[in-house]
Protein backbone atom coordinates (compact mmCIF):
# COMPACT_ATOMS: atom_id res chain seq x y z
CA UNK A 1 0.00 0.00 0.00
CA UNK A 2 2.81 2.34 0.92
CA UNK A 3 4.65 1.50 -2.34
CA UNK A 4 1.58 2.36 -4.42
CA UNK A 5 1.16 5.64 -2.54
CA UNK A 6 4.78 6.59 -3.25
CA UNK A 7 4.36 5.78 -6.97
CA UNK A 8 1.22 7.92 -7.14
CA UNK A 9 3.02 10.80 -5.44
CA UNK A 10 5.92 10.55 -7.88
CA UNK A 11 3.52 10.45 -10.83
CA UNK A 12 1.59 13.43 -9.47
CA UNK A 13 4.80 15.38 -8.95
CA UNK A 14 6.11 14.67 -12.44
CA UNK A 15 2.73 15.53 -13.98
CA UNK A 16 2.87 18.92 -12.25
CA UNK A 17 6.13 19.70 -14.04
CA UNK A 18 5.34 22.43 -16.64
CA UNK A 19 7.52 20.83 -19.29
CA UNK A 20 7.51 17.38 -20.80
CA UNK A 21 9.63 14.61 -19.34
CA UNK A 22 10.11 10.94 -20.19
CA UNK A 23 12.50 8.30 -18.85
CA UNK A 24 13.08 5.04 -20.64
CA UNK A 25 15.40 2.07 -20.86
CA UNK A 26 17.97 1.82 -23.63
CA UNK A 27 15.65 -0.40 -25.68
CA UNK A 28 12.96 2.30 -25.57
CA UNK A 29 10.68 0.79 -22.90
CA UNK A 30 9.03 3.69 -21.07
CA UNK A 31 9.82 3.90 -17.35
CA UNK A 32 8.05 7.14 -16.54
CA UNK A 33 6.39 9.83 -18.68
CA UNK A 34 4.32 12.84 -17.64
CA UNK A 35 1.07 14.10 -19.12
CA UNK A 36 2.65 17.16 -20.79
CA UNK A 37 5.07 15.03 -22.77
CA UNK A 38 2.27 12.77 -23.94
CA UNK A 39 0.17 15.79 -24.95
CA UNK A 40 3.02 17.28 -27.01
CA UNK A 41 3.92 14.00 -28.69
CA UNK A 42 0.24 13.27 -29.37
CA UNK A 43 -0.09 16.57 -31.21
CA UNK A 44 3.05 15.90 -33.22
CA UNK A 45 2.63 12.20 -34.02
CA UNK A 46 -1.02 11.38 -33.37
CA UNK A 47 -0.29 9.09 -30.42
CA UNK A 48 1.34 9.18 -27.02
CA UNK A 49 4.77 7.72 -26.26
CA UNK A 50 4.62 3.96 -26.45
CA UNK A 51 8.33 3.43 -27.07
CA UNK A 52 10.93 6.16 -26.55
CA UNK A 53 13.20 5.11 -29.43
CA UNK A 54 10.30 4.89 -31.89
CA UNK A 55 8.87 8.21 -30.68
CA UNK A 56 12.20 10.01 -31.07
CA UNK A 57 12.65 8.61 -34.56
CA UNK A 58 9.20 9.92 -35.49
CA UNK A 59 10.05 13.35 -34.10
CA UNK A 60 13.37 13.38 -35.96
CA UNK A 61 11.63 12.58 -39.26
CA UNK A 62 8.65 14.82 -38.52
CA UNK A 63 6.91 16.45 -41.49
CA UNK A 64 4.76 19.52 -40.90
CA UNK A 65 1.20 18.38 -40.22
CA UNK A 66 -0.65 21.67 -39.86
CA UNK A 67 -0.55 21.48 -36.08
CA UNK A 68 3.17 22.13 -35.76
CA UNK A 69 6.31 22.73 -37.78
CA UNK A 70 9.86 21.55 -37.25
CA UNK A 71 12.40 24.36 -37.06
CA UNK A 72 15.65 23.83 -38.91
CA UNK A 73 17.39 27.24 -38.86
CA UNK A 74 21.15 26.94 -39.19
CA UNK A 75 21.80 28.88 -35.99
CA UNK A 76 20.03 26.32 -33.82
CA UNK A 77 22.29 24.15 -31.63
CA UNK A 78 23.73 21.09 -33.33
CA UNK A 79 23.72 17.53 -32.02
CA UNK A 80 26.72 16.47 -29.95
CA UNK A 81 28.06 13.01 -30.71
CA UNK A 82 30.76 10.69 -29.48
CA UNK A 83 32.19 7.46 -30.86
CA UNK A 84 29.47 5.43 -29.13
CA UNK A 85 26.64 7.35 -30.77
CA UNK A 86 24.54 10.41 -29.99
CA UNK A 87 24.73 11.53 -26.35
CA UNK A 88 22.80 14.76 -26.69
CA UNK A 89 20.29 15.60 -29.40
CA UNK A 90 17.90 18.51 -29.81
CA UNK A 91 14.79 19.09 -31.91
CA UNK A 92 12.75 22.29 -32.12
CA UNK A 93 9.04 22.64 -32.95
CA UNK A 94 6.66 25.57 -33.30
CA UNK A 95 3.05 24.65 -32.50
CA UNK A 96 -0.15 26.19 -33.85
CA UNK A 97 -0.44 28.48 -30.80
CA UNK A 98 2.97 29.98 -31.80
CA UNK A 99 4.73 28.42 -28.83
CA UNK A 100 8.20 26.99 -29.47
CA UNK A 101 9.32 23.82 -27.72
CA UNK A 102 12.77 22.28 -27.49
CA UNK A 103 13.00 18.49 -27.19
CA UNK A 104 16.28 17.15 -25.78
CA UNK A 105 17.42 13.55 -25.67
CA UNK A 106 20.15 12.64 -23.18
CA UNK A 107 21.74 9.40 -22.02
CA UNK A 108 21.73 9.72 -18.24
CA UNK A 109 23.76 6.56 -17.71
CA UNK A 110 24.39 3.23 -19.37
CA UNK A 111 20.79 2.12 -18.77
CA UNK A 112 18.57 5.21 -18.81
CA UNK A 113 17.53 7.69 -21.48
CA UNK A 114 15.75 10.98 -20.83
CA UNK A 115 13.68 13.11 -23.20
CA UNK A 116 12.80 16.56 -21.93
CA UNK A 117 10.56 19.14 -23.60
CA UNK A 118 10.90 22.81 -22.58
CA UNK A 119 8.94 25.81 -23.75
CA UNK A 120 11.43 28.38 -25.10
CA UNK A 121 9.17 30.72 -27.10
CA UNK A 122 10.73 33.97 -25.87
CA UNK A 123 14.28 32.64 -25.93
CA UNK A 124 13.73 31.43 -29.49
CA UNK A 125 12.35 34.82 -30.55
CA UNK A 126 15.32 36.66 -29.06
CA UNK A 127 17.78 34.19 -30.58
CA UNK A 128 16.12 34.58 -33.97
CA UNK A 129 16.32 38.38 -33.72
CA UNK A 130 19.97 38.17 -32.67
CA UNK A 131 20.75 35.92 -35.62
CA UNK A 132 18.99 38.22 -38.09
CA UNK A 133 20.71 41.27 -36.60
CA UNK A 134 24.06 39.52 -36.90
CA UNK A 135 23.42 38.77 -40.57
CA UNK A 136 22.45 42.41 -41.20
CA UNK A 137 25.54 43.60 -39.35
CA UNK A 138 27.77 41.34 -41.44
CA UNK A 139 26.20 42.71 -44.62
CA UNK A 140 26.72 46.27 -43.37
CA UNK A 141 30.36 45.50 -42.61
CA UNK A 142 30.83 44.12 -46.13
CA UNK A 143 29.29 47.27 -47.63
CA UNK A 144 31.41 49.49 -45.40
CA UNK A 145 34.55 47.61 -46.37
CA UNK A 146 33.67 47.91 -50.06
CA UNK A 147 33.06 51.64 -49.56
CA UNK A 148 36.37 52.10 -47.75
CA UNK A 149 38.18 50.17 -50.48
CA UNK A 150 36.52 52.39 -53.05
CA UNK A 151 37.56 55.52 -51.14
CA UNK A 152 41.15 54.26 -50.94
CA UNK A 153 41.14 53.52 -54.66
CA UNK A 154 39.73 56.96 -55.51
CA UNK A 155 42.25 58.72 -53.29
CA UNK A 156 45.07 56.66 -54.77
CA UNK A 157 44.00 57.59 -58.29
CA UNK A 158 43.83 61.24 -57.24
CA UNK A 159 47.36 61.03 -55.86
CA UNK A 160 48.61 59.38 -59.04
CA UNK A 161 46.94 62.02 -61.20
CA UNK A 162 48.39 64.83 -59.10
CA UNK A 163 51.85 63.24 -59.29
CA UNK A 164 51.60 62.82 -63.06
CA UNK A 165 50.50 66.45 -63.48
CA UNK A 166 53.37 67.61 -61.29
CA UNK A 167 55.89 65.54 -63.25
CA UNK A 168 54.39 66.74 -66.52
CA UNK A 169 54.90 70.35 -65.42
CA UNK A 170 58.43 69.64 -64.20
CA UNK A 171 59.33 67.91 -67.44
CA UNK A 172 57.98 70.88 -69.37
CA UNK A 173 60.09 73.27 -67.32
CA UNK A 174 63.22 71.14 -67.77
CA UNK A 175 62.67 70.88 -71.52
CA UNK A 176 62.07 74.61 -71.87
CA UNK A 177 65.10 75.49 -69.74
CA UNK A 178 67.31 73.03 -71.63
CA UNK A 179 66.07 74.22 -75.01
CA UNK A 180 66.66 77.83 -74.00
CA UNK A 181 70.19 77.07 -72.81
CA UNK A 182 71.00 75.28 -76.06
CA UNK A 183 69.51 78.08 -78.13
CA UNK A 184 71.38 80.79 -76.20
CA UNK A 185 74.57 78.70 -76.15
CA UNK A 186 74.63 78.83 -72.34
CA UNK A 187 74.43 75.10 -71.70
CA UNK A 188 77.81 74.88 -69.95
CA UNK A 189 77.21 77.70 -67.48
CA UNK A 190 73.72 76.35 -66.62
CA UNK A 191 74.76 72.68 -66.51
CA UNK A 192 74.63 72.37 -62.71
CA UNK A 193 71.15 73.88 -62.43
CA UNK A 194 69.83 71.83 -65.34
CA UNK A 195 71.33 68.63 -63.95
CA UNK A 196 69.65 69.20 -60.60
CA UNK A 197 66.31 69.94 -62.27
CA UNK A 198 66.45 66.79 -64.36
CA UNK A 199 67.59 64.67 -61.39
CA UNK A 200 64.74 65.98 -59.26
CA UNK A 201 62.18 65.22 -61.96
CA UNK A 202 63.55 61.71 -62.49
CA UNK A 203 63.40 61.04 -58.74
CA UNK A 204 59.74 62.03 -58.74
CA UNK A 205 59.02 59.21 -61.19
CA UNK A 206 59.95 56.61 -58.56
CA UNK A 207 57.52 58.10 -56.04
CA UNK A 208 54.42 57.38 -58.12
CA UNK A 209 52.51 54.50 -56.45
CA UNK A 210 51.95 51.38 -58.53
CA UNK A 211 48.31 50.97 -59.59
CA UNK A 212 46.24 49.43 -62.37
CA UNK A 213 44.72 52.27 -64.31
CA UNK A 214 43.09 49.98 -66.85
CA UNK A 215 41.81 46.43 -66.28
CA UNK A 216 44.10 44.70 -68.78
CA UNK A 217 47.36 46.41 -67.79
CA UNK A 218 50.15 44.27 -66.34
CA UNK A 219 51.97 45.36 -63.22
CA UNK A 220 54.79 42.93 -63.84
CA UNK A 221 55.21 44.06 -67.44
CA UNK A 222 55.35 47.71 -66.37
CA UNK A 223 57.86 46.95 -63.63
CA UNK A 224 60.13 44.89 -65.86
CA UNK A 225 60.14 47.68 -68.45
CA UNK A 226 61.21 50.18 -65.80
CA UNK A 227 63.87 47.76 -64.52
CA UNK A 228 65.22 47.27 -68.04
CA UNK A 229 65.42 51.01 -68.62
CA UNK A 230 67.56 51.52 -65.53
CA UNK A 231 69.69 48.42 -66.15
CA UNK A 232 68.51 46.06 -63.43
CA UNK A 233 67.06 42.58 -63.86
CA UNK A 234 64.22 41.43 -61.58
CA UNK A 235 64.18 37.71 -60.72
CA UNK A 236 61.08 36.17 -59.11
CA UNK A 237 61.29 33.07 -56.92
CA UNK A 238 58.05 31.43 -55.78
CA UNK A 239 54.44 31.80 -56.80
CA UNK A 240 53.17 35.36 -56.96
CA UNK A 241 49.78 36.40 -55.53
CA UNK A 242 46.86 36.63 -57.95
CA UNK A 243 44.71 39.24 -56.25
CA UNK A 244 44.83 42.79 -57.48
CA UNK A 245 45.36 44.59 -54.18
CA UNK A 246 48.00 42.11 -52.99
CA UNK A 247 49.88 42.56 -56.26
CA UNK A 248 49.66 46.33 -55.94
CA UNK A 249 51.35 46.16 -52.54
CA UNK A 250 53.93 43.64 -53.73
CA UNK A 251 54.90 45.68 -56.77
CA UNK A 252 54.94 48.95 -54.84
CA UNK A 253 57.51 47.33 -52.52
CA UNK A 254 59.52 45.96 -55.48
CA UNK A 255 59.46 49.35 -57.20
CA UNK A 256 60.84 51.09 -54.11
CA UNK A 257 63.49 48.40 -53.60
CA UNK A 258 64.46 48.59 -57.28
CA UNK A 259 64.91 52.36 -57.20
CA UNK A 260 67.02 52.26 -54.04
CA UNK A 261 69.11 49.28 -55.19
CA UNK A 262 70.10 50.98 -58.44
CA UNK A 263 70.53 54.46 -56.98
CA UNK A 264 72.45 53.61 -53.82
CA UNK A 265 74.06 50.20 -54.46
CA UNK A 266 74.61 50.12 -58.23
CA UNK A 267 72.71 46.81 -58.33
CA UNK A 268 72.14 44.96 -61.58
CA UNK A 269 69.84 42.26 -60.24
CA UNK A 270 66.94 42.28 -57.80
CA UNK A 271 65.76 38.99 -56.24
CA UNK A 272 62.13 38.72 -55.13
CA UNK A 273 61.42 35.59 -53.07
CA UNK A 274 57.72 34.92 -52.39
CA UNK A 275 56.62 32.30 -49.85
CA UNK A 276 53.26 31.42 -48.32
CA UNK A 277 52.61 30.59 -44.70
CA UNK A 278 49.42 30.16 -42.68
CA UNK A 279 48.92 33.91 -42.32
CA UNK A 280 49.76 35.19 -45.78
CA UNK A 281 52.66 36.02 -48.09
CA UNK A 282 56.21 36.36 -46.81
CA UNK A 283 58.29 38.35 -49.31
CA UNK A 284 62.02 38.98 -49.22
CA UNK A 285 63.47 41.50 -51.67
CA UNK A 286 67.26 41.68 -51.96
CA UNK A 287 69.82 42.83 -54.54
CA UNK A 288 73.38 42.16 -55.70
CA UNK A 289 74.53 45.69 -54.96
CA UNK A 290 78.13 46.37 -54.00
CA UNK A 291 77.46 48.73 -51.09
CA UNK A 292 77.79 47.40 -47.54
CA UNK A 293 75.68 49.13 -44.87
CA UNK A 294 74.86 48.41 -41.24
CA UNK A 295 71.90 50.79 -40.99
CA UNK A 296 69.86 53.16 -43.13
CA UNK A 297 67.67 56.19 -42.62
CA UNK A 298 64.27 55.79 -44.22
CA UNK A 299 63.54 58.45 -46.79
CA UNK A 300 60.22 59.56 -48.22
CA UNK A 301 59.94 56.51 -50.46
CA UNK A 302 60.36 53.86 -47.74
CA UNK A 303 58.25 55.83 -45.25
CA UNK A 304 55.41 56.15 -47.76
CA UNK A 305 55.68 52.43 -48.59
CA UNK A 306 55.59 51.47 -44.90
CA UNK A 307 52.54 53.66 -44.30
CA UNK A 308 50.69 52.19 -47.27
CA UNK A 309 51.45 48.61 -46.24
CA UNK A 310 50.40 49.16 -42.64
CA UNK A 311 47.14 50.77 -43.74
CA UNK A 312 46.29 47.47 -45.44
CA UNK A 313 47.30 45.28 -42.50
CA UNK A 314 50.67 44.37 -44.05
CA UNK A 315 54.11 45.10 -42.60
CA UNK A 316 57.59 46.14 -43.71
CA UNK A 317 60.94 45.31 -42.14
CA UNK A 318 64.28 46.62 -43.40
CA UNK A 319 67.28 44.35 -42.81
CA UNK A 320 70.84 45.65 -43.06
CA UNK A 321 73.23 42.71 -43.24
CA UNK A 322 76.03 43.93 -45.52
CA UNK A 323 73.36 44.80 -48.12
CA UNK A 324 69.79 45.96 -47.64
CA UNK A 325 66.79 43.62 -47.83
CA UNK A 326 63.10 44.41 -47.53
CA UNK A 327 60.90 41.90 -45.70
CA UNK A 328 57.21 42.33 -46.49
CA UNK A 329 54.39 40.36 -44.89
CA UNK A 330 51.03 40.64 -46.65
CA UNK A 331 48.03 38.84 -45.07
CA UNK A 332 46.01 36.44 -47.17
CA UNK A 333 43.14 38.11 -48.94
CA UNK A 334 41.64 41.47 -48.02
CA UNK A 335 38.11 40.09 -48.26
CA UNK A 336 36.99 36.64 -47.23
CA UNK A 337 35.73 35.57 -50.63
CA UNK A 338 39.08 34.22 -51.82
CA UNK A 339 40.98 33.02 -48.80
CA UNK A 340 44.73 32.93 -49.15
CA UNK A 341 44.88 34.82 -52.43
CA UNK A 342 44.08 31.60 -54.32
CA UNK A 343 41.52 31.80 -57.08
Amino acid sequence: MKKNTSAKMIKKAIDSYPGGICFSALDGRVILVNEKMNQLVLELTGHTILNEKAAWEELTNFANNGKAEKLTQSWLPKDTNNENGSTHQQLFFRFSDSSVWRFELRFLDSNTVQIEAAKITELYRLSEELYENTIRLQEMQKRQKALLDSIVEVNLNKEILAAKMHIHDELGHCLLATTKAITEDSLAENAVVLRESWSSTIRDFSNIPMAWTVPDSSLQSELLQVAELIGCKVVFLGEQPTQRKTLQLLYAAIREALTNAVRHANATELMVKVEQNKQGYYIEISDNGCVSVSSITEGNGLSALRQRLEQEGASLKVLCDNGVSLIVNIPFDFDEAQKGGRT
